[in-house]
């Protein structure tokens, strides 16, 4: 734009004054040579003039400046000079063509410029589209998808306020839809349009189908006049269309969540039930029968003795695996708070060495602890419980009388407390996910007591503190899990670190 003398008021570019003004330049430039044989070079300026502004001003002014063109050719080159009345048939022959060079040559290079500014604004949009397609497979929850659908769309078409109503939510329009508007929804049509109460705006419903069905409406308030336009209605179903599919993606995925959850209810609980029926009921009818004879007190003192000692055997069994299921309930439930501290590995050992010789009196267990191994950071009843269930493992899995091995050592910034024993050792091909798993037993037919859960807290408990419980085979026979934990001090609470050694 120019402005005016006082800088103030801008002046309005007019092309076809423009155009005028060029031609009358072009042909006072050109008006001293009259030379006849010089005529079709003036014809091709002014030819070269409607091309340049067909493609700079648009189709019209190319026509403007095609007919001046031709009138100021005839007029001023062609003899005689000044006049319009040509006498010879060729100057006018030459005149016509010219003319109608210049208007097809005008009418080509504006149409050339139109096709390549859609074009432009089609990549722009195609490329905007992707990037909003990209966006919303990024989205994973419905909220997130109309927040970006609707952002998107306020940048598009400035002016338009967007919003979605979710089907069957029991959301209202403002005013309420009439029953041939929701009748059309509900056939699935494209676009439809309801007044809002100003004439001078417009309100687009665009239904966001895909294959499952519908997934919601876009509201659309907008002014009339970009209501009426077919690219918005164009540009709004396209928008409809992807985030009708995002949302799709996500009711799947939410779907295919909530099978997988109860998927795996449904096997905890049968895993349970199994569970509590063999290896808690068949134990508690043996405790039944013993509990019976003993009542009737027809036994000598020494199988008395023998069956008390059964009953003992047996009830701490059953309650190490009641014990079990609920600590691996709580620790599934994610509300298990650490109650970390440093002190030294041999506490736990010792606890659990004073336990094992009450229950086990005649197995051997020997502990080796590396020397000048620093405290560990560690909640004291869960790494006593992990420990125990190692030990209880080892035992129970290894022949009657065979040693049981307890060894502390540090390896690199770790420590690691293993339990060995000289049992069958660790089944070969089995991986560390399923040997690990809750309810998995080194041999699902044997008559050792148990319900599975040992290794799986043991390993929970590990991770709980940032590390891991490891499994191997032993050289000579045997199998060997060692809980591996972190010595670095960011791993216990700073009021801790004042307190070790």
């Amino acid at each position: 734009m120019d402005k005016d003398l006082t800088g103030m008021l801008p002046l309005p570019f007019n092309p076809y004054l423009f155009v005028l003004l060029v031609s009358s330049v072009i042909t006072l430039l050109m008006l001293p040579i009259k030379d006849p044989s010089f005529l079709p070079n003036n014809a091709l300026l002014y030819v070269l003039l409607v091309v340049l502004t067909g493609s700079a001003l648009g189709q019209r002014p190319a026509i403007l400046a095609a007919l001046i063109s031709s009138l100021l050719y005839a007029h001023v080159f062609v003899p005689p000079h000044f006049s319009l009345a040509i006498t010879e048939i060729h100057y006018l022959l030459s005149a016509a063509i010219m003319l109608i060079v210049a208007l097809l040559v005008g009418h080509l290079t504006a149409s050339l410029k139109n096709t390549a500014r859609l074009v432009q604004a089609q990549e722009s949009r195609t490329r905007a589209l992707y990037e909003l397609a990209r966006k919303l497979a990024a989205t994973l929850t419905r909220q997130e998808i109309e927040h970006t659908t609707c952002r998107f769309l306020q940048e598009v078409i400035p002016g338009c306020q967007i919003r979605v109503i979710e089907p069957n939510a029991g959301d209202s329009l403002t005013p309420p839809l009439p029953a041939p508007l929701r009748d059309a929804l509900e056939q699935r049509q494209q676009t439809l349009r309801t007044e809002n109460g100003d004439p001078a705006q417009a309100r687009l419903l665009v239904p966001m189908l895909a294959s499952s069905g519908l997934h919601g409406i876009l509201v659309c308030d907008l002014p009339a006049a970009q209501a009426e336009s077919t690219e918005h209605r164009e540009l709004l179903e396209t928008i409809a269309s992807l985030a009708a599919v995002a949302l799709e993606r996500t009711h799947f995925a939410d779907a295919a969540h909530q099978s997988e959850v109860r998927h795996s209810t449904e096997v905890l609980r049968n895993s349970i039930l199994s569970a509590l029926s063999h290896d808690l009921r068949t134990p508690l009818t043996g405790l039944m029968g013993m509990a019976e004879t003993l009542s009737r007190g027809r036994i000598s003192p020494e199988r008395q003795q023998a069956l008390l000692e059964t009953l003992r055997t047996q009830a701490l069994n059953i309650n190490q695996q009641v014990t079990n299921l609920l600590d691996m309930a709580r620790l599934r439930s994610g509300t298990v708070e650490l109650n970390k501290a440093w002190q030294p590995a041999e506490e736990v050992i010792g606890v659990i060495l004073q336990q094992a010789r009450t229950q086990w009196k005649d197995r051997p267990i020997s502990v080796s602890l590396e020397p000048g191994l620093p405290p560990l950071c560690y909640d004291a009843v869960l790494m006593e419980r992990a420990l125990w269930n190692l030990l209880e493992n080892a035992i129970k899995y290894s022949p009657a009388g065979s040693p049981i091995e307890i060894s502390v050592c540090r390896q690199d910034e770790h420590a690691l407390i293993s339990v060995c024993d000289r049992g069958p050792g660790l089944p070969a091909g089995l991986d560390s996910d399923t040997l690990f798993s809750m309810f998995r037993r080194g041999n699902p037919e044997s008559n050792i007591p148990g319900v599975g859960l040992g290794l799986a807290i043991a390993r929970t408990i590990a991770e709980a503190h940032a590390g891991d419980l490891l499994a191997e085979n032993r050289p000579g026979g045997g199998a060997s899990f060692s809980l591996r934990l972190s010595l670095a001090l960011a791993d216990c609470p700073e009021e801790e670190l004042d307190e070790q050694p």
